[in-house]
């Protein structure tokens, strides 16, 4: 763990927020299940330390489903910039630090995304069970916060708060609430073992998932396995739009009188059109081709090492809320990993 503070309950962290406010606009979940979303607050609206799981990710705040990224008028073409104000997004799960994490390391190069992730300060929250549907620990993912974060708060059994400082600007976000990060004391360190190890056997057992990404590792997944998972997709795209590892786009120009201007959207792999060629051959023809493609890239280690530096399905669960069919990530896990 790297130096931390401990609050001496949940309220104290009032003053953090308050500190933090001066510079950065809080953004937090607000609402119950399933209508929880991220919000823009003050610090006087107070933290919800147990809110629901956002069906919708925080991937948008860095890699918005549409931008303008060109304008042109006559032969004159320029890159439109974006400023993005200072944000906190405050309350953030492990496993979509663990997905911040993977699209940094994907769009490392990309100038937008850069350009508003530079902005944002990134506050963990340690999750004390296991949410509904959610497979975080059986990936690598949680419930307790291990990818890069700023801040990361750990709420105690007793009441007490551990603010853990991930980096230069979360110790200067502390140093500014007036708090010093050290060494934890050894009473504060069982009580962080026990409540991490209390929130772990909250996880239901689920063999299954190490078996199914074992096999696909491998590629030994059959291709009528993979053709038997096609009709389940429905290409609604529903689960690449929620998934906050999901990084495809596109790009359309649309023409105005005297200029245009180029519009960067999401896209989806799981669409037929997606990797159609021009001449018409299409690698991916069928929806089982398609769906392989997709869990391939998930949970491969080629791509798991190439891409993101992890896998590329942190558990979060948000797939099989929202797939009229059977194709999100615990279904097909068990199909394939039941075998």
């Amino acid at each position: 763990m790297h130096r931390a503070h401990v609050l001496a309950s949940r309220a104290d962290f009032d003053q953090l927020r308050t500190a933090l406010a001066k510079t950065h606009e809080l953004v937090e979940v607000r609402g119950s299940d399933p209508g929880a979303e991220w919000t823009r607050v003050t610090p006087d609206s107070p933290f919800e330390w147990d809110h629901a799981r956002p069906l919708a990710s925080s991937k948008r705040f860095f890699f918005p489903a549409s931008e303008t990224i060109l304008a042109w008028r006559g032969d004159d073409a320029v890159t439109v910039e974006h400023a993005a104000p200072p944000f906190a997004l405050v309350g953030l799960h492990a496993c979509d630090l663990a997905a911040i994490a993977y699209q940094d390391r994907f769009f490392s190069a990309d100038p937008w995304y850069q350009a508003r992730r530079r902005q944002a300060v990134l506050v963990g929250l340690d999750c004390a069970a296991a949410c509904a549907g959610g497979f975080c620990r059986d990936v690598g993912a949680g419930p307790f916060a291990s990818a890069p974060f700023d801040l990361n708060l750990t709420s105690l059994p007793d009441g007490r708060v551990v603010v853990e400082a991930g980096s230069a600007t979360g110790a200067v976000v502390l140093a500014a609430a007036g708090m010093i990060p050290g060494h934890l004391a050894d009473d504060v360190h069982h009580a962080y073992g026990a409540a991490r190890a209390s929130a772990e056997a909250t996880f239901p057992p689920r063999p299954f998932v190490a078996r199914a990404i074992a096999r696909i590792d491998a590629g030994a997944v059959s291709d009528a396995e993979w053709q038997a998972l096609g009709p389940a997709c429905f290409a609604c795209t529903g689960c690449t739009n929620l998934c906050p590892t999901c990084s495809c786009f596109t790009t359309v120009d649309e023409a105005h009188e005297g200029g245009g201007r180029r519009v960067r959207v999401w896209d989806s792999c799981l669409l037929e059109g997606f990797q159609r060629e021009a001449s018409g051959h299409h690698p991916a023809p069928r929806p089982g081709d398609r769906v392989r493609r997709f869990w391939t890239h998930k949970l491969a280690a080629a791509f798991a090492d190439g891409a993101g530096g992890r896998l590329g399905c942190v558990g979060c669960g948000r797939c099989d809320v929202t797939c009229p069919g059977s194709i999100g990530a615990l279904p097909v896990l068990r199909a394939l990993g039941d075998r």
